[in-house]
C-alpha cells in the first residue's frame, strides 16, 4: 500500500513538473516517449483532454486501476531501456513477453486479465485517439482461464445466529499494539443487518434510506431511491432510480421500528439521531457484521455485502429477467410525482407479493 501511495505521489509530481512538455519528442508527428504517453493517458482518463468531443467519464476506481497497471509496465521496461527517452513505438513483443511473465507470477488469473486489458486499452488510446502510427503490441496474447466464481450467500440459520450474537455475546474487541479495547456494539446493528438483507441495497444507500423514500400506488408499497453508484459512473443526463418492493417481511420490520409514527417524516430509517458520520456508520456495519459473524461460529467466508448477494439471489428466483428493473432503472420510465409506467409498477407488485428471502 505504501509503495502504491509513493508511486502515485511521484507520478503526480512528474505530471506537474516543468519538464512535462519535453516528454513528447514531436507533438505533430505524435512521437511520444513512453512517459509522455502515460501522462497524456492520465489527462485523458481524468477528463483533462484537449479534444473535448472524445472525453469520457471514467470512475475513479477505473482510472486508478488503469494507471496502476500501466505504471507497472513502465517499471518493467526500466530493466531493459532508458525510459526517459524510449518511444512508445519502440515497445517490442519481447517487452510484452517479459511483462506477461512477470505479471502472471504476481497476479491471480482474474487480476492478470484485467492488467493485460488495461495495457491493450492504453495502446488503443494512443493508436485510435492520439493517432500514433504503430501496431498495438498487446493486441494478441493468451488470457488466463478463470473458473466460475462461487456466489456465496447466507442461510437463515446463519443469519439468525449472527443476530443472536449481537444480543448475547461479548462485544469487546481487543486491538493490537497497546492492548486497546473497542466496543463493536451499536444499538442500530440488528436493524441495519435486517434492512440490508430485506432490501438488498448497498451500504451507502442503506445509511441514506429515509421514511420519505417509501412510495405507494394503490396497495403496492415500495422504496424509490437514487442509484448513486450508477449516477457516479454514467456520463448521462438524468436521474437513475432503484425500486425496492416492500414485501411482508420488510413491512413487518418497518412496522416494528415505527412505520405508523414515522411514515410521513424525512428521518433516516437507520440511526435517525446521529452523532456519527455516514462513513462511520457504514464502516461500523461492515466491521461489526464480520465481528459477530466470527463470534457466532459461522465459518463461511462472508461479510456484510453477502446480505445483498443473498437478497438478489432470492429475488432472481422469483423475478428472473425482471430482476434488473428492481436494481436500477433510468427515469425514462418514471413519470412526475412518483407515477410509474405499468411495466415497472407490475414488476414491483409481483416482487412485493412473491419475494421471500430464505423462501
Amino acid at each position: 500500500y505504501e509503495d502504491a501511495v509513493k508511486e502515485s505521489i511521484d507520478f503526480i509530481k512528474l505530471l506537474k513538473s516543468n519538464n512535462y512538455r519535453n516528454l513528447i519528442n514531436d507533438k505533430d508527428s505524435k512521437e511520444y516517449t513512453i512517459i509522455g504517453a502515460i501522462l497524456k493517458y492520465h489527462q485523458y482518463l481524468n477528463g483533462d483532454y484537449e479534444l473535448k468531443h472524445l472525453i469520457k467519464n471514467f470512475s475513479k476506481g477505473h482510472i486508478d486501476e488503469s494507471l496502476r497497471f500501466v505504471k507497472k509496465f513502465l517499471i518493467t521496461l526500466k530493466s531493459e531501456h532508458n525510459t526517459d527517452i524510449m518511444r512508445v513505438r519502440d515497445v517490442s513483443v519481447n517487452d510484452v513477453s517479459r511483462f506477461y511473465e512477470s505479471m502472471e507470477i504476481h497476479y491471480s488469473p482474474r487480476t492478470f486479465n484485467k492488467c493485460m486489458i488495461s495495457l491493450k486499452s492504453f495502446f488503443n488510446f494512443l493508436i485510435e485517439v492520439e493517432k500514433v502510427d504503430m501496431k498495438n503490441p498487446f493486441a494478441v496474447y493468451n488470457s488466463k482461464s478463470v473458473g466460475s466464481q462461487k456466489i456465496e450467500t447466507i442461510t437463515k440459520d446463519e443469519f439468525e445466529r449472527i443476530l443472536e450474537c449481537v444480543d448475547n455475546s461479548d462485544s469487546l474487541l481487543k486491538l493490537g499494539g497497546k492492548g486497546e479495547v473497542k466496543n463493536m456494539y451499536r444499538d442500530y446493528l440488528k436493524v441495519g443487518f435486517r434492512l440490508a438483507l430485506l432490501t438488498g441495497v448497498r451500504r451507502e444507500e442503506l445509511v441514506d434510506l429515509k421514511w420519505s423514500d417509501i412510495c405507494f400506488s394503490g396497495e403496492t408499497y415500495f422504496f424509490m431511491i437514487k442509484n448513486k453508484k450508477v449516477e457516479r459512473n454514467q456520463n448521462i443526463d438524468g436521474d437513475f432510480n432503484k425500486y425496492i418492493p416492500i414485501n411482508s417481511d420488510l413491512f413487518d420490520l418497518l412496522n416494528e421500528i415505527g412505520y405508523e409514527e414515522k411514515k410521513t417524516s424525512k428521518d433516516f430509517i437507520l440511526c435517525p439521531e446521529r452523532n456519527e458520520s455516514v462513513l462511520t456508520i457504514m464502516n461500523t456495519l461492515s466491521k461489526s457484521f464480520t465481528f459477530y459473524k466470527n463470534k457466532s461460529g459461522v465459518t463461511k467466508n462472508i461479510s456484510l455485502k453477502h446480505l445483498r448477494k443473498t437478497y438478489i439471489s432470492w429475488v432472481n428466483q422469483v423475478m428472473a429477467g425482471d430482476t434488473k428493473v428492481l436494481t436500477s432503472h433510468s427515469t425514462d420510465g418514471v413519470l412526475k410525482e412518483h407515477y410509474l409506467d405499468p411495466k415497472i409498477l407490475n414488476t414491483i407488485q409481483k416482487g412485493m407479493l412473491d419475494i421471500k428471502v430464505f423462501g
